[in-house]
């Protein structure tokens, strides 16, 4: 279906956004809001619904749906004030308002499409917003996805091409998973994709480029972030990292090098520069990545829109003039280097040499013969997960979404018979299991005089823990209780992942009698009657960034 509202329209099967025949970018999550609240005009969507949606069994707060709201009626020229498209319905949801012409989306001409192909071939949706920032003259594209904790910035290889990332779906679920872990900031770098172009004898120097990087994550108002580089971004995320440790909290490096990384640079730039646009070197960088027609036309545009030929020949060139070395030894942030053991375009010598100039770094041989790390990117991006998250990546788990209740006893006396005590901690428990049973919640794990309990509502694992605090109280004894709502992985009884570390860290800050509960526990139970006071930005033990807590009153 077509939704069409003065000069713009809405395709639900094209997934696309268009002014005046035009598409506009917009992030498919926008989009998805869009498309709902189009196709329901003739009522009010609450904003569970949206949620529901939109983002399915994933878990996000209120505040990403608003933050999603205000980018819809942004892309539609709408706004809080005018509300002439997107109306909000306090209490209740939101309306697509603006009058609407619905018609069959088969009636807009569209070429047949081909048969699908290994690349993935069908498109993954618009790709997010893509934002300018100027460094050194020159207008630099950049796109910022997700809003985790904390921030990763994507140094991508030689070239790139931010819009076309997300029609080809191995890049784009690299991206997704990614930005799973913390916010996301892409870029290309200048004189490629979408950023500004240069004469292939201006291309920037390494130094250029590293100026670049910091305009970027100044435009994304990220003061400090883990830095990914990709093959030739390798060496400019190792420059940064030592000429600006204060931006740099991890830095990851995926088949680079410091210096002189080919075998046969000479053949390999004239190689390029004949078969630029093709499709024929993307498929030299991943050899076992099998393209079909169609494919191969996917990635030959990918090549054509990412750079000219003489760029491309050009830049493989001056990777060749890279050195990196006295660099290492000045990089102090936790450094992680990853390297596929039959890579084809650089080979793994230079992986090893790279991690062994840097202090503490841990190198990490992979199987597999494709430089990209597209292909087969999930031990790619399990290793990535584990050292940005210090979480191990779950694998063979079943992911839920959980509210978690965290209950530490804090209160046993210092001073009377040992017996005593324990019989106060074990009439407690008795007494949790049984309040627990009665509202339909399950005591995952009980470890001493720490319990792990998990209830089908935010709302319900308050209003437990309030009632065990009270209950403690009663037998001389205190608690402190930590509440906290996310997806989380399941193994058999066990529940792990960040979440679970989230929510014992709130348990662990909670003063005696207290429940406090995470910025997420407290959006999700609005309007429920509980109240709550803010206790703070706090850093949790395991857990990287800072999270608002709050405690129920």
């Amino acid at each position: 279906m077509i939704w069409r509202f003065g000069q713009r329209e809405i395709d639900a099967e094209r997934f696309e956004l268009r002014c005046s025949g035009t598409a506009v970018a917009v992030e498919p999550q926008v989009l998805d809001v869009l498309i709902h609240l189009a196709a329901h005009h003739d009522r009010v969507v609450t904003k569970e619904e949206l949620l529901d949606e939109v983002w399915g069994d994933r878990f996000v707060s209120e505040a990403t749906l608003t933050s999603r709201i205000k980018d819809a009626r942004r892309a539609v020229e709408d706004d809080g004030r005018r509300q002439e498209v997107i109306r909000t319905v306090h209490g209740r949801g939101y309306q697509f308002v603006a009058p609407l012409e619905p018609r069959p989306s088969r009636s807009v001409d569209a070429a047949p499409s081909p048969a699908g192909s290994s690349a993935g071939a069908e498109p993954t949706g618009a790709p997010p917003a893509v934002q300018y920032t100027r460094s050194g003259g020159y207008d630099i594209a950049f796109q910022v996805v997700g809003d985790g904790p904390g921030d990763i910035v994507l140094i991508p290889g030689f070239v790139s091409n931010l819009d076309l990332r997300w029609e080809l779906p191995p890049l784009a679920e690299f991206s997704r998973r990614l930005a799973e872990l913390g916010r996301l900031i892409v870029f290309d770098k200048r004189g490629t994709g979408l950023s500004e172009r240069t004469a292939p004898s201006r291309l920037p120097t390494l130094e250029e480029r590293m100026d670049d990087v910091g305009a970027v994550m100044d435009a994304a108002g990220s003061s400090r972030a883990t830095l990914f580089g990709i093959s030739e971004g390798g060496p400019l995320a190792l420059l940064f990292a030592a000429s600006q440790p204060q931006r740099v909290d991890r830095l990851v490096i995926y088949g680079s090098f410091t210096h002189d990384p080919f075998v046969g640079a000479d053949e390999m730039a004239e190689f390029v520069n004949e078969r630029w646009g093709t499709g024929e070197t993307f498929q030299m960088l991943a050899p076992t990545w099998e393209l079909d027609e169609r494919g191969m036309a996917q990635v030959a545009r990918y090549e054509r829109l990412s750079a000219n030929p003489d760029s491309a020949a050009r830049l493989v060139q001056l990777a060749t003039e890279i050195d990196a070395r006295p660099a290492l030894p000045a990089i102090g942030a936790p450094t992680l280097v990853i390297h596929r053991t039959n890579d084809p375009i650089i080979p793994i010598d230079r992986g090893r040499s790279l991690a062994a100039g840097v202090a503490g770094a841990r190198f990490v041989e992979q199987e597999g013969a494709d430089h990209l790390p597209y292909r087969d990117s999930g031990p790619v991006l399990d290793l990535v997960a584990e050292f940005v998250t210090g979480v191990p990546a779950m694998t063979g788990a079943d992911r839920v979404l959980a509210t978690m209740l965290f209950v530490e006893v804090a209160g046993v006396p210092a001073q009377g018979a040992a017996e005593t005590s324990r019989g106060q901690v074990e009439r407690l428990l008795n007494r949790t299991e049984r309040e627990v049973g009665r509202l339909g919640g399950t005591i995952v794990r009980a470890t001493g005089q720490r319990l792990l309990v998990t209830l089908d509502g935010p709302a319900r694992a308050v209003r437990c823990g309030q009632r065990l605090a009270r209950i403690a109280e009663d037998l001389d004894l205190a608690v402190c209780c930590g509440v906290h709502t996310s997806e989380v992985e399941r193994r058999g009884d066990e529940l792990e992942g960040i979440g679970v570390l989230v929510g014992a860290g709130v348990a662990r800050l909670a003063d005696d009698g207290e429940v406090w509960v995470t910025r997420t526990v407290r959006d999700l139970v609005a309007g429920s009657g509980l109240r709550f006071e803010p206790r703070g930005a706090n850093a949790l033990d395991d857990v990287p960034g800072t999270w608002e807590l709050y405690a129920a009153v």
